[in-house]
């Protein structure tokens, strides 16, 4: 029989009852004994055999310990001490609040992964003692397993089995720990949250829990090797996998060895296990990626802190402040409102800003937590210490932080923000810091405590696009932009498109995919898998930008359209001016010299690496030598971009961007500096310790070198006096598996060789030796080159803080090119054809449109044969408010959406698809499109329209445009005509620019005689199908669409004919034409019964005798 194999268990099968040892003893063990095979404790004594067999088996396991997975025991890692793992019968030196030896099956997880836990007999052999360890744990195995747990959970507590020392545990347990476990253990007690990779040797390794998550997140190996789950990644792939984890939404730490192999040899604690600590922490929040050679697209999230007070008013409306700061580009952006129950305006900022990490202090609302929950994609709650807990957590999920609840007072908040800008040197911020509300100073002071342990402060003291050195920070909605709210930005598909039909509306989904695509087709919509403007989203037909801060650029300007019209007169003028130099380029005519040079300018942005995401890890002392190369190339190469012979000065925009202020000299002289101190090759190579060629820090760093060279001078000098003590007449050093200076003989010359030579290792024909002159050499030496690599980072170091001196005017260079890219992608989109610069009212207080031959820009892109049309609302010949009626798949989205986004792209500064447009500035577009429920919130799909409405209804002005698609269809008829008119009703005496989208024909009578309601319909022919089967079929009507806005109501929804295009059977369909027949007369009988009714009444009222 062999031994018994060790297995990972539960918590739970900790309490089932152990099941009889075979062959000995038939007495039960109590309940409370562990269902784990622990032959020390549980099994008879093995017999002398078995006992050789469980020995053999220990040191097959402990040789895939010792040797990293597969390694053989004669060669260990080299950068692995054998100290790492020698057993360790002693207890662990410290007592914890947290049984670690938990971690040992449950690691970095939370309260809903299962975990597993080995006890002995001895430990656990009463009732009562089970009953208080069920007490603590009763949580652990109720809440699901490790796939479905939220990732940045703590372990779980199993405390000190009610007031026993961890210590005296662990000798209970017999439990043996290497000194490599034992300081995996201290670090799961220091960071119980983070998810360590701890490097040992040539790999970083995960143990526990940790293994097993990285396992299945990774897709690696997870063994059980002595007291831990194993798995193991090599160093070079890292990052790689770090990333793969931390977008997974785990919180990741790298554990890095602090010393190397050489030097660990050499010292005078070699017997010890290698020094190690947490040197870098990871979250989707706050891991800023590497700047590649050539840049793809990448994921900058935003790391966001949410703060609210309670407001004044009893409707549960609350000031929220908001905090985010996007690490991978330094933009900091904050806001302070009001906002009521729903949290309609908060939903909007997460929308727009779309973090990736929420910071999330003790006392929210259960109103926010709500929103904050919905919008994360999980539950957010607290446990009784105020933690945050998840549930439901999934892989794409946005993870939730909790926020130090010391600096939730403003007074406490005021002055560590004070303390911490007046500590770094920056008091020009100051000002703007202590002009920040409350709410928004807490959350400020919350992010800063929150970054300290990733060294990510920096981020907070210098702005990104839009701020400045002295005001770094940038209000999310000022007066100077248009508002687009949550659902406006979804429905509209301003930057991503539904995964189902465009906008989810039902006159799209109904269209039959043939009758799109056929040759000829006049169409009005589309499905979206079929459009070409890359995810279907407006910005995707927008985005013909060259560089990734010149599309960070223009999406800011998109999701934030302007509202003055000057600075939009200044931005299409310099749109024009593009578009001109663009054309002359094509038609290659001859430029003045400074439209050459802006012409070349778009080609040269586009070769440019991500400098902005560059700049900001200079600035955390992130940067590689390699991705230092590439930016101060890319810098070289920006500044040399516009000549010192070239000044533009018309238009006013262009000039602003290409200003001699942001292309000094001065800042030309420092780039061209800071790139001659570096050594291309070593750049490139990633070595720090050759890196400068010249210099104060090339000086700091060569008298290591010096050293070095000094020693092994004296190293190969000594073979002039070694090869006599041989009887050889010269001696030549060898250097064998990375051991140099060896002194290489054969096995019959070793007896020559004095006593007190060092033997390294030997071979059948030879021996190699070390004198005591070259150990203690090569001691030095290995001392020296540990000197030398410090040396060379604090060299380093010092030479990203010169840089990051600069970071401002380079910030302002980067800005000004990003502005520009912007700019020509804005005119490369005016080049398409049936585009046309839009018109602005002058001084109008109300909204209003005016568009001729205009056609949806998503679109028309993939849909040549797109139907235009003119539509014209609000002016003062015109009605405030449409009612749109038609035909189902008729084009009545479609039209509606071509406004609201044709609004968008010209208050962008963009040309708009129409042959004309003469538009108002419309302050904010609020749309009430689609079905859709929020199961995740509980919402219906009925409360979800409900809400959406009432969110427009409180923020409209005479300014806004709204948009409503077919009010009240999630509810019964009557119920939602009601709701649909009494919300119309509304609408028009409030006057703000209305499209809206029924199929309740009733409304139209209802409004008929209102001047400020005009009617419309989306035009259509009917026709009685020529190759009908029978009359029955023949009696349903083909439709042909026109998708031509007309004027006046339809008649009919044709319902039944996008169900026939659909392809429900003909006998299903006929069966509804007779129903729909007869609810028709029903409807018309019970109409006509009561108009008499009220007739007779009012002759009543008015002739009492006439009876």
């Amino acid at each position: 029989m062999g031994t018994a194999k060790k297995v990972q268990g539960t918590l739970s099968s900790f309490f089932k009852p152990k099941p009889a040892p075979a062959g000995g003893d038939k007495s039960t063990a109590p309940e409370a004994a562990s269902a784990l095979p622990m032959p020390v404790a549980e099994s008879p004594k093995p017999t002398t055999r078995r006992k050789s067999q469980a020995a053999e088996g220990a040191r097959k396991r402990r040789r895939v310990i010792d040797t990293g997975d597969s390694d053989d025991e004669a060669n260990p890692p080299p950068a692995t001490s054998d100290n790492d793992y020698k057993s360790d019968t002693t207890a662990r030196p410290k007592s914890s609040k947290q049984d670690l030896s938990s971690f040992l099956h449950s690691g970095t997880g939370s309260a809903g992964q299962s975990a597993g836990l080995t006890l002995v007999k001895s430990v656990s052999n009463t009732a009562d003692m089970v009953e208080r360890l069920r007490m603590r744990i009763k949580e652990s195995d109720t809440l699901g397993s490790s796939e479905e747990a939220s990732p940045d959970e703590p372990a779980v507590a199993i405390g000190s089995l009610e007031g026993t020392s961890i210590q005296l545990v662990q000798r209970r347990r017999g439990t043996k720990y290497t000194p490599l476990e034992i300081q995996v253990l201290e670090a799961k007690e220091q960071y119980p949250d983070i998810l360590l990779a701890v490097e040992v040797g040539y790999k970083y390794r995960f143990f526990g829990e940790d293994a097993r998550i990285a396992s299945r997140i990774l897709g690696i190996m997870c063994t059980m090797a002595n007291n831990f789950y194993n798995a193991s990644i090599p160093t070079p792939r890292l990052m790689v996998h770090v990333r793969r984890l931390v977008h997974a939404g785990y919180k990741v730490g790298v554990v890095r060895q602090q010393e190397t192999a050489a030097l660990k040899a050499v010292s005078d604690n070699k017997n010890a296990p290698f020094t190690r600590q947490l040197s870098e922490v990871y979250t989707s929040g706050t891991l800023v990626e590497e700047v590649a050679e050539h840049a793809l697209d990448s994921s900058d999230q935003y790391l966001m802190c949410v703060v609210e007070s309670h407001g004044t008013s009893k409707d549960k409306c609350v000031n929220l402040g908001v905090m985010a700061v996007q690490i991978t580009t330094g933009n900091i952006v904050y806001d302070n409102f009001e906002d009521g129950f729903l949290r309609s305006s908060l939903e909007t900022r997460l929308t727009h800003l779309q973090p990736g990490e929420l910071l999330v202090p003790p006392d929210l609302s259960g109103e926010t937590l709500k929103t904050l929950s919905s919008f994360a994609g999980h539950t957010i709650r607290y446990d009784e210490t105020r933690e945050p807990l998840l549930e439901h957590a999934s892989r794409s999920s946005v993870r939730v932080a909790y926020a130090s609840a010391d600096l939730a007072d403003p007074s406490a908040a005021r002055r560590f923000a004070t303390d911490f800008y007046t500590s770094h040197g920056s008091n020009s911020q100051l000002p703007q810091v202590l002009d920040l509300p409350d709410t928004v100073v807490v959350a400020l002071a919350m992010l800063i405590k929150y970054l300290e342990p990733f060294n990510l402060t920096r981020a907070m003291l210098t702005g990104g696009i839009g701020g400045s050195r002295k005001q770094p920070f940038v209000q999310f909605h000022t007066h100077s932009h248009m508002l687009l709210s949550a659902t406006a930005l979804q429905t509209l598909s301003v930057f991503a498109v539904s995964s189902s039909v465009m906008g989810s509306s039902t006159d799209e989904a109904a269209v039959a995919l043939k009758d799109l695509l056929k040759p000829g087709a006049r169409l009005g919509g589309c499905h979206s898998k079929y459009v070409r403007g890359g995810d279907g989203s407006l910005f995707s037909v927008m985005d013909h930008t060259r560089s990734q801060f010149g599309r960070r650029m223009l999406r800011r300007w998109v999701a934030h359209p302007l509202v003055s019209r000057e600075q939009l007169e200044e931005r299409m003028d310099a749109v024009e001016y593009l578009k001109a130099i663009l054309n002359d380029a094509s038609d290659n005519s001859e430029l003045i010299r400074e439209r050459q040079v802006v012409a070349g300018m778009q080609a040269k942005i586009g070769q440019l690496v991500d400098v902005e995401r560059g700049l900001c890890r200079i600035q955390y002392r992130q940067a590689s030598p390699q991705e230092l190369l590439r930016i101060l190339r890319s810098l070289e190469c920006a500044m040399n971009m516009l000549p010192g012979d070239v000044e533009v000065t018309e238009p006013r925009l262009v000039a602003q961007v290409l200003s001699r202020e942001t292309w000094t000299q001065g800042l030309r002289k420092s780039i061209s500096e800071w790139k001659a101190q570096v050594d291309y090759k070593s750049a490139r190579s990633g070595h720090k310790e050759t890196l400068f060629t010249h210099g104060s820090l090339h000086d700091k760093v060569q008298k290591h070198h010096d050293r070095i060279s000094a020693i092994e001078s004296e190293l190969d000098s000594s073979a002039t006096e070694i090869a006599p003590q041989l009887g050889l007449a010269s001696l030549e050093f060898k250097s064998i598996s990375g051991i140099d200076y060896l002194i290489d003989i054969k096995n019959s010359q070793a007896k020559n060789a004095p006593t007190d030579w060092v033997k390294i290792s030997s071979t059948k024909t030879n021996v190699r030796f070390h004198t005591p002159f070259i150990v203690e050499k090569l001691a030095e030496r290995e001392r020296c080159r540990e000197s030398l690599r410090q040396a060379a980072r604090d060299a380093y170091n010092e030479f990203l803080g010169t840089i990051s001196e600069k970071y401002s005017e380079l910030r302002e260079l980067i800005t000004s090119l990003a502005a520009l890219d912007a700019l020509f992608s804005l005119a490369q989109l005016a080049r398409t054809e049936g585009y046309s610069r839009p018109s602005f009212v002058t001084n109008s207080d109300h909204a209003s449109v005016d568009l001729v031959d205009a056609v949806n820009p998503v679109l028309s892109q993939s849909l040549p044969a797109y139907v235009p049309n003119s539509v014209s609302l609000g002016s003062m010949s015109s009605p405030r408010a449409m009612i749109l009626t038609g035909p189902n798949a008729g084009g009545k989205s479609s039209l509606i959406r071509t406004v609201a986004l044709i609004s968008i792209m010209a208050q962008c500064g963009s040309h708009v698809p129409a042959r004309h447009a003469h538009l108002s500035i419309i302050d904010a577009i609020h749309t009430r499109i689609g079905a859709s429920d929020n199961l995740m919130a509980g919402e219906s799909t009925f409360m979800v329209e409900m809400r959406e409405t009432a969110e427009l209804m409180r923020q409209i002005t005479p300014r806004s445009l709204v948009i409503i698609d077919e009010l009240g269809r999630g509810t019964s008829t009557h119920d939602g005509a009601a709701i649909a008119y009494a919300v119309l009703d509304h609408l028009v005496s409030r006057q703000p620019l209305t499209f809206f989208v029924t199929h309740y024909a009733h409304l139209v009578d209802a409004f008929a005689a209102n001047p400020l309601v005009r009617s419309c319909h989306m035009s259509f022919l009917e026709q009685q199908p020529k190759s009908a089967d029978s009359a029955e079929e023949a009696a349903i009507a083909n439709i042909t669409f026109l998708y031509k806005l007309a004027d006046g109501a339809s008649a009919d929804s044709f319902g039944l004919n996008v169900a026939r295009m659909a392809g429900l059977p003909v006998s299903l369909l006929l069966r509804a034409r007779d129903r729909a027949s007869w609810m028709r007369t029903e409807m018309e009988s019970r109409w006509a019964a009561k108009c008499a009714r009220d007739l007779r009444r009012a002759i009543s009222l008015d002739h009492p005798d006439a009876s």
